[in-house]
């Protein structure tokens, strides 16, 4: 899912936020001090950083907008935007000029939730400003469920289209068939071939034979179910020392409930 954010700008005077905000991925850097809705009043003359709100931009570049707020004191108030990269630190360029900048605030309150961000300042000549933005559809990183295959932990990831149909060049992935060794590991524990599972389309399995890696096959298939490979426990759960035998001591595979750990071979299955 990508963050889905509506921007609602409302007020006695049409808000000038910038534009862009309509794509903002998290708010950061939130000032720790602050109470939600608090009249900001205190260190007067003095630049605060209040937030920044990450966003990527039209190059695919990772940026955040700092927003500083002057406080009033002798001077009235004035809020400012400094775009930077991601990484940077807002700190850093508090007191550099902004990229858009509101002046002669008389007060200013804010408040941040974990989908949401609202300000309010009072302006001259009686005027106001408001933002509200709301997360309204907020990405969240699939946690992998158990027994699940490679696939289902993988995380959304983003595809480029190519413009034209026709390109100066061909590539051709080999594409391997569900129930493919893709990396072959012999009963010695020995890599007899590298790794090739990232062409497995639906993902990968591994059975284990008392390895710290055992032979991976493409598929779904999911462990510890009847006639299914066994999950692995870990190494570090064996019920003794001693090099790993499926026959000898298979406590580092398990099945469910009801099953039991038979070894052909080296290899772990649940009957």
């Amino acid at each position: 899912m990508i963050l889905f954010l509506v921007l609602f700008l409302t007020g006695m005077v049409q808000a000038d936020a910038p534009h862009y905000w309509n794509q903002l991925t998290e708010i950061k850097d939130r000032h720790e001090f602050y109470a939600n809705n608090e009249n900001i009043v205190k260190p007067k003359d003095s630049w605060q950083t209040l937030f920044s709100v990450a966003y990527t931009d039209r190059e695919l570049h990772q940026m955040k907008d700092c927003v500083y707020y002057r406080v009033p004191g002798v001077e009235a108030g004035m809020l400012k935007i400094k775009t930077v990269s991601a990484l940077e630190s807002c700190d850093k360029h508090i007191l550099e000029p902004g990229e858009k900048d509101w002046s002669g605030i008389k007060s200013l309150q804010f408040s941040t939730s974990a989908d949401s961000l609202q300000l309010s300042m009072s302006l001259p000549e009686y005027r106001s400003e408001k933002w509200a933005l709301e997360i309204q559809n907020k990405f969240v990183k699939p946690t992998p469920k158990m027994h699940s295959s490679s696939v289902d932990a993988k995380a959304p990831r983003m595809i480029y289209l190519a413009p034209k149909k026709d390109l100066p060049f061909k590539f051709e992935a080999t594409v391997l068939k569900a129930g493919t060794l893709c990396h072959d590991i012999n009963e010695d524990c020995e890599e007899v071939k590298p790794s090739i599972c990232s062409q497995c389309p639906e993902g990968w399995y591994e059975i284990p034979n008392g390895c710290s890696k055992g032979p991976k096959y493409c598929g779904r298939q999911v462990c510890g179910l009847k006639n299914q490979p066994a999950c692995r426990r870990g190494m570090e759960w064996q019920r003794s020392e001693g090099p790993f035998e499926c026959r000898v001591d298979s406590s580092f595979a398990y099945c469910a409930k009801g099953l039991q750990v038979h070894c052909e071979g080296k290899l772990a299955y649940c009957r």
